[in-house]
């Protein structure tokens, strides 16, 4: 029997007995699946370098097909994608955290820098927007003054009076040139917590003062 007359049968063979050999594939898989976890993994490790470059060169030569196979996965799998990623963050918070504090520290200027930009872009729909939402959540708008307000009392200090016309100009200059009134070393914050006097209250431009929050102060780590 010639080399080509044995790769036909075979294939006759196949095309004979395609569920049987599938079931029976699929059976010995399941009886050895341990054992193929424990070879695959152990062959990562021992070759890891030489899969990183492979999965590299791969990519490189494949790169829009395997955006578009992404792509389309993702918009056929969007729930289960979601799903997926809530309950890794879930098990990986620490990760996370750090991975976030990470990016904040790196990208905080360029982000600065966009909501500048998004801030003078958008202006009259976030005040409009801002308004809306105010109208529509006044209970809330009342809870949050009132809590600004007790941290203000909070962090005012026994010499307060004597600066009290000072700070009540601020706040009087703030609303005749159209500024925000901030404190530079915030009232509330995870790290710090400031003082409401006159040494600690600084005029800024609306948008500026909206980009540094209570995130940013002097000196901060």
């Amino acid at each position: 029997m010639t080399e080509e007359e044995r790769k036909k049968r075979k294939k006759k063979y196949y095309e004979e007995n395609k569920e049987e050999i599938k079931a029976r594939e699929r059976m010995r898989y399941a009886q050895t699946i341990e054992l193929q976890r424990e070879r695959k993994k152990k062959y990562r490790q021992e070759n890891k370098e030489l899969l990183k470059e492979s999965e590299r060169k791969y990519y490189q030569e494949n790169k829009d097909l395997i955006k578009e196979r992404v792509k389309t996965y993702r918009e056929k799998n969007k729930e289960k994608q979601r799903e997926w990623g809530k309950n890794w963050a879930k098990k990986n918070v620490e990760y996370m955290l750090a991975k976030n504090r990470r990016a904040y520290h790196t990208h905080r200027e360029k982000r600065a820098k966009q909501n500048l930009e998004y801030y003078h872009t958008h202006r009259e729909q976030i005040a409009r927007v801002s308004k809306e939402w105010r109208n529509n959540n006044q209970s809330k708008c009342l809870a949050q003054s009132r809590k600004r307000k007790a941290q203000k009392i909070k962090a005012t200090p026994a010499w307060y009076e004597q600066e009290q016309d000072k700070v009540e100009l601020i706040y009087e200059k703030a609303r005749e040139f159209g500024f925000h009134v901030d404190h530079i070393v915030p009232l509330n914050s995870k790290k710090v917590c400031g003082l409401h006097t006159w040494a600690n209250l600084q005029l800024l431009a609306p948008e500026v003062n909206i980009s540094k929050g209570n995130r940013r102060w002097p000196d901060m780590p």
